[in-house]
């Protein structure tokens, strides 16, 4: 089988793929890797974004390596995990591990630690005919069907695993072991967790659609289900004519790196700041217009900075494109600065651009990734030391600030 090997925000020189294997790369990933035409039919340029990780195709396997280091990606998907969740001894990971086997190590190392004291229960509500008459007696049914008196429908609640929690990380352990070439530590450990999850009925990855509200009662596996949605994003088989044709297993960075930058911000600012993440507000009186930054930063409950992370800056948005949205976020919440945080840029933008007339500030902050841990770790806390300097409201406005949508 031959191997491609490819870097985020990339093109590949022309490859030569069977017919097959470019009608199953199509099939899995269309929004992950694209798939450029050649004036040889036979040859393809793959363009790559800011997906990661690996993908099989007939006699074929891409890989699409990260410009972070293996450390510095792994510290990403740590954010929100407790402190002891993982290490590179308990993950199985190393500078130059495949990143593939680590980021299936890292999820079932998280979802471990968030079911070792047991599986989260809840009540489920069952309807069935049985025998001895359980919570509800369903009345209107047993009329339309008296002879089925010795066993009557009941509606009853039943405290058990099988909730959409479970469901969830219980499919994300049994995606990651059909990944082919799993190493043999990884897959025992998988295994293992399969069988914690007894009682719980497997689902398929498109049954899990929306986010699950977090409380009080499952807090503790919010990083966990947070990482299996990842995964399960990233994680895609295709079947054509009864045949496995591509499977992936990616990772997106541009996620990854907002996650990321929301949770360390909102740890670093707290409590003098509070970090709201992708609220929604009206951009005009009339509520018509609609606008959703990455970040909304509070001060006393007041709107004091707004913020937008991006990933990969490419060079034919230079022309501004990546500001307007800060610009229009700023005047419509009444404030003075905008700040743009990104990681890489193809042309990188000047640190700060002031608006003619209005005064507004768009700020904007590079985070190299490609740094040493220690280093990453100060250049948070310099962004963190530049959020509390420039986040300040306006001392007056004339017009009404935009409003949150209920």
């Amino acid at each position: 089988m031959n191997e491609v090997l490819l870097r985020e925000h990339s093109d590949s020189a022309p490859l030569r793929l069977s017919a097959a294997a470019r009608v199953a790369l199509l099939e899995a990933a269309a929004d992950k890797i694209t798939v450029v035409a050649t004036t040889d039919p036979e040859r393809v340029v793959l363009r790559t974004g800011s997906w990661v990780g690996a993908l099989v195709v007939p006699d074929c396997t891409i890989r699409v390596e990260p410009r972070a280091p293996m450390e510095n990606l792994f510290t990403m998907f740590s954010a929100g995990l407790p402190p002891d969740a993982w290490g590179s001894d308990s993950v199985g990971w190393s500078g130059d591990s495949e990143l593939v086997d680590g980021v299936a190590a890292f999820l079932l190392r998280a979802i471990d630690t968030a079911t070792r004291r047991g599986l989260l229960h809840g009540y489920v509500t069952l309807e069935e005919d049985t025998s001895t008459i359980r919570g509800r007696l369903l009345v209107d049914q047993l009329a339309t069907r008296p002879w089925n008196a010795a066993a009557p429908p009941c509606r009853y609640d039943e405290f058990t695993p099988d909730i959409a929690e479970n469901r969830l990380l219980l499919c994300a352990v049994r995606q990651v072991l059909s990944w082919p070439d799993l190493p043999p530590l990884v897959r025992r450990d998988g295994l293992r967790l399969v069988q914690r999850f007894e009682g719980v009925e497997p689902t398929t990855p498109d049954q899990h659609h929306g986010d699950l509200p977090i409380t009080r009662l499952n807090e503790h596996y919010a990083p966990a289900l947070e990482l299996a949605r990842k995964a399960l994003d990233g994680i895609t088989i295709r079947h054509l004519e009864g045949e496995q044709t591509a499977h992936a297993f990616m990772v997106d960075m541009d996620d990854l790196f907002r996650r990321w930058i929301t949770v360390e911000l909102a740890g670093r600012l707290w409590p003098d700041i509070s970090l709201e993440e992708q609220p929604q507000y009206a951009l005009d009186v009339q509520d018509q217009w609609h606008f959703t930054p990455d970040v909304l930063l509070r001060r006393d409950q007041r709107p004091a900075l707004v913020g937008n992370v991006a990933y990969h800056l490419a060079s034919a948005r230079h022309d501004g494109s990546d500001f307007y949205p800060l610009l229009a976020y700023a005047a419509a919440l009444g404030l003075e600065a905008g700040l743009l945080i990104y990681a890489h840029a193809d042309e990188p933008p000047a640190p700060e651009v002031v608006v003619r007339s209005i005064g507004t500030r768009l700020l904007c902050v590079p985070l190299r990734l490609n740094v040493p841990p220690a280093r990453l770790a100060g250049s948070l806390d310099t962004l963190a030391e530049l959020v509390r300097v420039v986040s300040y409201p306006r001392p007056a406005y004339s017009q009404r600030p935009a409003s949150p949508i209920r």
